[in-house]
């Protein structure tokens, strides 16, 4: 880890181990030779770091993109379970995780991000593991021990990634079957019961040509979430195994196929009440002047029947989840990969990249967050995908090179719900709570997605130091959807027990004036462009400046609460983005500054939003392309080696985010009328003041690391501060949804020791969330019923024992 060693007193280095413990910690290091990296860093300077996010293998220096990357050791360094703690580590990212399913990640780039985790929604945020595109949300906080490096891609990504994405992506690929013998794990125990188990086996080379790699791992705890009702506390239990075979034959082919079994039996993070004891204002204005009645319109939220009549309300004091009813998931995941490199010159190289990947996840979510059975669902989902992607690129020594390829995706999606409904929270005269339920309404839905598209980029060096890169990519996406709504069995004495699964044999609920069943297909294509140009004066220098248009599919939403809107598709959306940028290795690359400025355009921007109906409660929720919006900001990464075993790093992200056009309907939950409307009246409003959310103003990370030579092996201290401001959760901006800004600190002390460069075991002190920041993590309204949400992690602490060898 550092660029070279030397020798202090015990006294020194337990001094300096206080000293680091208690500061901010380590940031990202994005640079030092990856894993089997064979170029060194130079004397007294920052090594090299290889990165693949142009499809070809570049110095990140070199990549005229802003980009961060994290390499084994950087990984290491987070000693995180998954990819959260990016968020403020990589300027303008956030990450979350949502309590609805098995590592369901929430990821904001930039502000661009996609709020609803339903299958039916294409991530603006594109996730790949080993090249392959995630096309849902599910399982994707990434396990960190098997990656060999994570890049961070920000802004829209299409004309060298197989599938578009307007936020940007994240490239995560694991490591290979080395060829020879070899041994890797960790053991970790913590507090909250931490017990993970990891570990990955490299065999050796047959024929000269064939090797393979094992791993699997055991993640398991108590639960870090208080429940004051003895229920769900969030405890986790998962465990997978995996493999790959490499076949490497050089000058002929290069091909690794990985297969992947994980099975989640985790408990949800438990949600919490946040009744209302008053409606609250919202910066929402009324510009509709023909009122049916006239009246003072104060656009406002509705109360929660939770807290009028269960007086279940929010209290900031004391925000514990006392869910009692099930809330956890039982999901499994099969995955299959193909990567083969096929040299076909000196100049060309083709590469195919084969994906398969099967879920299904059956998930028992208690959604009141209280002891009372209120709001209880059980969701039964079905997920694959296929995907196939064939790439040409060159490295000529002229002045003209190219990426050029061809993407497939297809995935089908089926969703099999019920709801257990405690009818005495809606208010009806003559039902008091606990009584009468709903046992099993809910909806089927069918869903597939099929994507197929050609993109290119080529890189004209036109004049010395000077690059001209054009890229195009042709995209034709179809959808299909096909829903049912399911009626539902009223019970006085024998509720519905959502633990039972999904009842079979409901009937279509015939009461549906729209009908309890229908079908879509829609069909889109796009061609979105990129133009860049680059300034490369030195080995020490890059600037640049880029278009790039980012497009995101239409499609339908599954979440509607009817046929017509559920098979009403939506429209793609489309984001303008403009950047400049720079990046310099300073002071004989002891200092590196790295800069990005950008300004996003979103136009047709899918937003949810309001449509009449002629069924109680008169008025439905689905997505439509109903806003404008602009997106700017800048980022900053400052690294230094002020002395070769003390490395600093410094990130900043600054993000200006706002609607520009927001017209919709507001529906009579969100106002109140003095004198009142006719039930079900729907309301022109402009909705512009509404901050967007997962788009906070400032991010930034400071971090240290110092290494020290302690004879027989090897000390290396290092923290992290991460800061994010303030941000926004709810769609209406519910002050109950602003998480405050916050302040994280980590911390790690590791001891290498053994082997020849002793670094074959390891010791690892670690502490993460040292000061306890805890807060509101998702803040969600469910129309009328009830409105929940969850905390961020606490403290957690505990000891890492590794080996590698």
């Amino acid at each position: 880890m550092s660029v070279c060693k030397k020798k202090l007193p015990l006294k020194s280095v337990l001094l300096a181990s206080a000293g680091i413990l208690l500061s901010p910690a380590q940031a990202i290091a994005q640079d030092g030779p990856t894993s089997g990296d064979t170029q060194q860093a130079d004397e007294g300077g920052f090594g090299v770091i290889i990165v693949t996010a142009q499809r070809r293998e570049q110095e990140i220096q070199d990549v005229p993109v802003a980009i961060t990357a994290l390499n084994e050791d950087a990984i290491e360094n987070l000693n995180s379970r998954d990819i959260r703690d990016l968020t403020g580590s990589v300027p303008n990212v956030v990450i979350s995780e949502i309590g609805l399913g098995p590592g369901l990640a929430q990821i904001a780039i930039r502000g661009v991000n996609t709020q609803d985790p339903e299958k039916s929604f294409d991530p603006a945020v594109g996730v790949f593991v080993d090249n392959i595109y995630l096309g849902s949300s599910a399982f994707n906080l990434l396990d960190p021990f098997s990656l060999e490096r994570i890049e961070v891609l920000r802004g829209p990504q299409g004309t060298l990634f197989g599938r578009n994405t307007t936020g940007g992506a994240i490239n995560a690929q694991r490591r290979r079957p080395k060829g020879e013998f070899g041994a890797r794990g960790q053991v970790i125990v913590g507090n909250f019961g931490q017990r993970d188990f990891q570990g990955e086996l490299n065999l050796p080379e047959v024929g000269g040509i064939l090797s393979g790699l094992i791993r699997g791992q055991r993640i398991k705890d108590d639960g870090v979430f208080e429940n004051s009702a003895g229920g769900a506390t969030g405890a986790r239990d998962s465990w997978s195994i995996g493999g790959a075979l490499r076949f490497n034959q050089p000058g002929v082919a290069d091909i690794t196929i990985t297969y992947d079994h994980v099975e989640d039996n985790s408990e949800l993070q438990p949600y919490f009440a946040f009744g209302l004891r008053e409606r609250t204002p919202i910066p929402i204005r009324i510009t509709q002047t023909d009122l049916p009645v006239p009246a003072t319109i104060t656009p406002a939220l509705s109360l929660d029947p939770l807290c009028t009549i269960l007086n279940r309300c929010f209290d900031t004091e004391n925000r514990v989840s006392s869910v009692t009813a099930p809330n956890r998931i039982n999901a499994k995941l099969d995955a299959i990969s193909f990567n083969g490199d096929f040299p076909i010159s000196d100049n060309l190289d083709l590469t195919t990249v084969l994906g398969w990947r099967s879920s299904t996840e059956e998930v028992f979510i208690d959604f009141d967050g209280t002891d009372e059975p209120v709001l209880s669902v059980v969701r039964d989902q079905d997920y694959e995908q296929y995907s196939a992607e064939v790439r040409l690129a060159s490295n000529f020594d002229g002045p003209i090179n190219f990426v050029a390829g061809a993407f497939y995706f297809n995935s089908e999606y089926r969703l099999d719900q019920a709801v257990k409904l405690d009818l005495g929270i809606l208010g009806i005269p003559g039902i008091p709570p606990g009584v009468l339920f709903a046992n099993g309404p809910g909806d089927n839905d069918d869903f597939t997605s099929e994507t197929f598209a050609i993109f290119s980029q080529v890189d004209w060096e036109f004049a010395q130091d000077l690059t001209l890169t054009l890229g195009g990519r042709a995209t034709w996406d179809k959808k299909t959807i096909f829903t049912q709504f399911r009626d539902a069995n009223i019970g006085l004495t024998d509720p519905y027990e959502v633990d039972e699964g999904v009842p079979a044999n409901r009937p279509l609920d015939a009461d549906k004036p729209f009908g309890a069943e229908g079908g879509a297909e829609e069909s889109w294509f796009q061609f979105t462009p990129k133009v860049m140009l680059t300034y490369k004066p030195n080995d020490d220098a890059l600037l640049y400046a880029s278009f790039t248009r980012g497009y995101n599919a239409g499609g339908f939403s599954a979440r509607a609460g009817n046929v017509p809107d559920a098979t009403r598709a939506f429209d793609p959306e489309f984001i303008n983005s403009y950047e400049v940028g720079g990046k310099f290795d300073l002071l004989d690359r002891r200092l590196r500054v790295n800069f990005a400025a950008f300004w996003n355009d979103y136009s047709d921007k899918q937003e949810e939003t309001t449509q009449p109906t002629n069924e109680a409660p008169f008025t439905s929720s689905t997505v439509q392309n109903v806003a404008s919006a602009r997106f700017r900001g800048f980022e900053i990464e400052v690294s230094a080696l002020p002395v070769d075993d003390l490395r600093i790093d410094l990130s900043l992200g600054y993000l200006d985010a706002k609607y520009t056009d927001f017209t919709a309907l507001l529906s009579p939950a969100r106002y109140i009328s003095t004198p009142a409307q006719p039930a079900g009246t729907l309301l022109e409003a402009d909705f512009s003041d509404l901050t967007p959310r997962r788009a906070p103003e400032f991010t930034g990370s400071l971090s240290l690391n110092y290494s020290v030579d302690v004879g027989f092996g090897e000390l290396v201290l290092n923290g992290q501060g991460r800061y994010v401001s303030e941000q926004q959760m709810d769609f209406f901006n519910d002050e109950r949804g602003l998480l405050p800004e916050s302040f994280l600190f980590d911390a790690a002390a590791t001891l290498q020791f053994g082997g020849p460069n002793q670094d074959n075991f390891s010791v690892t002190l670690f502490g993460k969330n040292l000061t306890n920041n805890v807060d509101v993590n998702s803040f969600t309204q469910a129309g009328i019923l009830t409105t929940f949400g969850t905390e961020t992690l606490p403290r957690r602490y505990g000891i890492e024992l590794g080996f590698d060898f």
